[in-house]
């Protein structure tokens, strides 16, 4: 049956209002990117952005079906100025803003959290300054926000951990600081990246964090958080893959139920107060692939069974107040790149069994009190070595001529030690070595 005259007029008469509706808007939507472009001092990086270039072929901009801004990706581009003269209204289908990387200063307003479709957010590495609105908060579609490395102050909103379907929560390096307590904080369930590092927060462990069930990275690294490490920390956060606390004023043991975290593969909780010694079982943790435990009061002894770590790549037990020999076990560790035994009151010698770890690119045993010839094996073994630091110790015999052998050396450091006879010329040949 053919549509009738007055059905094909109406639907015509549907789509051009269509057509202009939509051109009305992604106008509106133009000029309200040129009023902020022109608040940023025309910069070249934008200098596609202009009345004749049509709006969804800007640099950094997509567009949705419709035509609408559905994308900002302006990271890194030199950018400098303000969100001040940023008309959020105008861009009601923006669920990506990108600013990563600029140069932005000033606040962030808090008409941003007028961007109601809003997904993404990252205003990480510029110098925003001022506090975090809590209206941010309020944006329920939130998967991703990154404020990071700014210079942004005061209490962090408790609104945003209400924030229904993050994900991805970075807050970090910053001059953030926590509340007199946290009761109006809630879990974050969604999260698995959450990530408050290099703040001012302060008191025990933070509750909310501990019941963000999901999360698998968690940094709490370089604030002032006190207190033991939370027993129920692998009952609570099972799925952490990567757990950072370094830099904090922890204090007390090394919980053993950490060993429950399966899937835990980064473990850095250096510079605390931590007590007890070195506990065994880490030693079944052999999905570790870096453990960090210096500059703490540990004491005791270098365990032995460190040596089975077979994907640990990176090991940190500098100034840990460790007194023991140092295991010849951990020349098992053929995956190692990293090993700073430093600042501690080591005795013995330096195994030979070392030069099995074939990867190692860093090694530091400087300020102990080991004894006996530095093994030459090390230098024929370690082919991607950059650094050698055994300052500080009393090494006897003459430095290994096969230290020439490690082509990549840049840091050789062997004085206050017991050494005796000439340098080697084959050091004339390390082209990288700092002099």
């Amino acid at each position: 049956m053919p549509t009738p005259p007055d059905a094909t007029f109406t639907a015509g008469i549907l789509l051009l209002f269509l057509l202009v509706t939509t051109n009305a808007a992604t106008e509106f939507e133009a000029e309200a990117l040129l009023a902020w472009k022109v608040s940023l001092g025309d910069p070249e990086a934008l200098s596609s952005w202009d009345k004749v270039t049509r709006l969804c072929s800007w640099t950094g901009v997509a567009c949705n079906d419709a035509g609408r801004v559905e994308s900002l990706q302006l990271r890194e581009l030199g950018i400098a100025g303000t969100l001040d003269e940023l008309n959020a209204t105008a861009l009601p289908a923006l669920t990506t803003f990108d600013l990563n990387g600029n140069n932005f200063v000033g606040s962030i307003p808090a008409s941003i959290s007028r961007l109601r479709s809003l997904t993404v957010l990252d205003l990480g590495s510029n110098a925003f300054n001022g506090s975090i609105p809590p209206q941010l908060g309020g944006l329920s579609s939130f998967v991703d926000l990154r404020l990071y490395n700014n210079h942004l102050a005061g209490d962090i909103p408790h609104r945003l951990t209400r924030l229904p379907r993050i994900v991805h929560f970075d807050l970090g390096a910053n001059f953030l600081t926590n509340p007199k307590d946290y009761l109006r904080f809630s879990p974050m369930p969604t999260v698995t990246f959450m990530s408050l590092y290099l703040n001012y927060l302060t008191g025990s462990f933070p509750e909310f964090v501990l019941e963000s069930s999901n999360v698998t990275y968690l940094d709490l690294s370089q604030n002032n958080v006190s207190g033991p490490i939370p027993y129920s920390l692998p009952e609570k956060l099972p799925n952490l893959k990567y757990l950072n606390l370094s830099v904090n004023a922890f204090s007390g043991q090394i919980p053993a139920s950490l060993s429950k975290l399966s899937k835990l593969r980064d473990l850095r909780i250096a510079t605390n107060n931590l007590t007890g010694g070195i506990p065994d079982f880490l030693g079944s943790m052999f999905q570790l692939r870096v453990l960090e435990l210096g500059s703490n009061l540990l004491g005791g002894a270098i365990p032995s069974v460190l040596g089975q770590l077979q994907m640990l790549q990176r090991l940190d037990l500098r100034s840990a107040g460790l007194v023991s020999t140092i295991p010849p076990q951990l020349g098992n560790l053929g995956n190692l790149s990293f090993m700073d035994l430093s600042m501690n009151q080591l005795t013995g010698v330096l195994p030979p069994t070392f030069a099995g770890m074939h990867k190692m690119r860093e090694f530091g045993a400087a300020s102990n009190k080991l004894v006996g010839q530095i093994p030459s094996a090390l230098f024929t073994s370690w082919p991607e070595l950059i650094s050698f630091q055994a300052f500080g110790n009393s090494f006897t015999g003459k430095i290994p001529a096969e230290l020439g052998k490690a082509t990549k050396l840049g840091i050789l450091y062997l004085f206050s030690n017991d050494l005796t006879g000439s340098i080697p010329i084959e050091l004339g040949e390390l082209v990288n070595l700092n002099t």
